[in-house]
């Protein structure tokens, strides 16, 4: 054991020399960062950050300044966000968009930008943590994970990719997010995978603690996931979910000339074929039907006829580009239109797109958003809504899903979350996949079933525990009847502090590690 342990100790010493070097630091932050982007959808490959992190914990440990620390959190977030983003360009090469220019900014511009938040984790790791003690650790993973959460949140917030959501394809893991969300799980596995560098930095009796802290907070996470996902799924016995996928070209989506035969491909695949005797939801995805569309007398009777195809009453929730001819305002809208045909309820997406639905600061950036429409008015927020057989939903159109703690109004309980999409902006491309995890994180976290249509993508129904039913592939046309898993009991502690919670978590963490710190310096 002692020649064992000498050996360990003389590899550690070799390591902690290579990352001395500045330039080498430098190329080995970027990319460990790099490599990271592996650990998202669609590889979901976890054991990655299991290297990269330790990277990036080493390389701050040994830089020799405060300036180093935030250069090399920089390049790693750089490497990372660069690559697991590369798919957001997509969009601007889609045939007819007058913005192709702009790719070059939107494939390393945002990566830049976004870079900054790790910077800055790092540099206040360096510039008030002792890295090389146990409170530091923890310090570091709450300084991570606190500049995550801001970046989820300031300059209406960009929540994607957090390092949570490697683990998507573990149900068992998934379940802890129950009891908060993608925040704390990010913080978790900042925690589990930073651990080889404790084991090289750390004196014995730390790497005992550390190794302790890491494997039982994992072992909990998994028996607690084990222990909810226990017991068959329950369904809504009187409700049936028709869900469609129509598969139609981004190119073609809003060509004059075609639009009246997207809106048939939408009508047939809607129909009633299996002769279901439950009353339906029929789902459509984003932007399925537009107002010129239903301004038409003939097509609000066909849709009428379709509706009337099931034998018990039904309603069809679509995704619709809604026009104001009183302020000429474009909305992009998710309503439901009853069996007489009558429109009922609308809600206006209130989470818009920077530059893709509107241009932020547009006085002084004369340019029109990449949806060819001059912008989309901001709804009011979110709402909570019933269906005409009585069955309350949470509204989410694209974009809306990717916020933890956003997708259901606040005190409210509803039946089911609907998010309508269309990821056929960015090809067959991580984004669809990435985008499809989120849902699937809002299902767990909030306890309650996602229903999910997108234009082209991956549609389906996501269970309260992380489960998706009725999946689809990218660039297929599908209808399905689904039925409806029942939302779990949400406990009233935790709906109501889960989130607050978290962050005190955070902040005494943070508090603790730079307490520590301060009394090391006041003793030497």
């Amino acid at each position: 054991m002692a020649s064992v342990l000498s050996v360990l100790t003389g590899l550690a010493d070799q390591v902690e020399a290579l990352f001395k070097r500045l330039f080498l630091s430098l190329a080995l932050s970027f990319a460990a960062g790099s490599f990271s982007s592996l650990a998202m959808a669609p590889l979901n490959a976890w054991p990655v950050l299991f290297i990269s992190i330790p990277v990036l914990y080493l390389t701050i440990t040994h830089t020799g300044s405060r300036k180093g620390a935030f250069f090399l959190g920089w390049l790693f977030g750089f490497g990372y966000f660069l690559f697991s983003l590369s798919w957001i360009g997509n969009a601007l090469l889609v045939e007819g968009n007058p913005y192709k220019w702009a790719w070059i900014l939107a494939v390393s511009g945002l990566p830049a930008l976004l870079a900054f938040f790790p910077a800055f984790a790092a540099l206040c790791s360096k510039k008030l943590l002792n890295l090389r003690s146990l409170w530091g650790w923890l310090g570091f993973v709450s300084f991570y994970c606190g500049f995550e959460w801001l970046r989820g949140h300031i300059f209406t917030g960009f929540p994607w990719n957090l390092f949570g959501y490697t683990w998507v394809d573990h149900l068992a893991v998934l379940q802890v997010l129950w009891l908060s969300d993608v925040y704390m799980l990010t913080w978790l596995t900042l925690l589990w995978t930073s651990i080889p560098a404790c084991i090289i930095l750390f004196k014995k009796q730390q790497k005992i603690i550390c190794a302790t802290i890491a494997g039982a907070s994992f072992a909990l996470c998994f028996v607690f996931g084990l222990w909810q996902l226990q017991g068959e799924q329950t369904y809504y016995k009187d409700i049936n979910i028709r869900l469609v996928q129509p598969n139609i070209e981004q190119a073609e989506k809003w060509q004059a000339d075609k639009m009246a035969g997207h809106f048939r491909k939408h009508l047939e695949l809607s129909q009633n074929t299996e002769e279901t005797d439950k009353p339906t939801i029929v789902v459509w995805p984003e932007t399925a039907l537009s107002y010129r569309i239903f301004n038409s007398p003939k097509a609000v009777g066909e849709i009428q006829t379709m509706l009337r195809s099931y034998n018990k009453s039904s309603d069809l929730l679509t995704g619709m580009l809604r026009f104001d001819e009183s302020d000429k305002s474009y909305a992009n809208s998710l309503v439901m239109i009853e069996g007489n045909g009558a429109l009922g309820n609308v809600y206006n997406k209130h989470h818009l797109v920077p530059f893709g639905e509107y241009i932020p600061f547009q006085k002084w950036i004369p340019l029109a958003p990449i949806v060819q429409f001059k912008g989309f008015e901001r709804g009011d927020g979110l709402q909570t809504l019933e269906t005409v057989s009585g069955l309350k939903y949470s509204p989410l159109i694209c974009y809306e899903i990717i916020f933890p703690g956003r997708s259901i109004q606040a005190g409210s309980s509803p039946d089911f979350i609907v998010n309508v999409t269309n990821d056929g902006w960015y090809g067959e491309s991580a984004g669809p996949h990435q985008h499809l995890t989120q849902a699937i994180f809002r299902a767990v976290e909030t306890g309650i079933p996602v229903i999910r249509s997108a234009n082209t993508g991956f549609s389906g129904i996501v269970s309260p525990h992380g489960s998706i039913e009725g999946k689809t592939q990218l660039y297929s046309a599908s209808a399905q009847n689904l039925a409806l898993p029942d939302k779990k009991n949400q406990l009233v502690f935790v709906q109501t502090f889960k989130y607050r919670l978290f962050l005190l978590f955070i902040l005494f963490f943070v508090f603790m590690g730079t307490r520590s710190e301060r009394h090391l310096a006041q003793c030497s």
